[in-house]
């Protein structure tokens, strides 16, 4: 059960940094509970960019097209 916990937990983390280690989401005995704990953490991200956004006021897209950002 701790391994399950603390793989969430990484995952989480992971998930909310934007990254992902695939050594331990192919892992038969936690890799599970890791990706489950990487899409909790994608959420929360995306939840505090959008609550950030709604603060500042800012609606549509930040760029004019999909390379403007360069």
């Amino acid at each position: 059960m701790d391994d399950a916990l603390v793989a969430y937990n990484s995952g989480r983390l992971d998930g909310a940094a934007g990254c992902r280690d695939e050594q331990i989401a192919a892992d038969t005995e936690v890799g599970a509970d890791y990706r489950i704990g990487l899409l909790d953490g994608r959420i929360a991200a995306y939840h505090l960019i959008s609550e950030v956004r709604d603060i500042l006021g800012v609606t549509g897209s930040l760029f004019e097209g999909p390379d403007d950002f360069r």
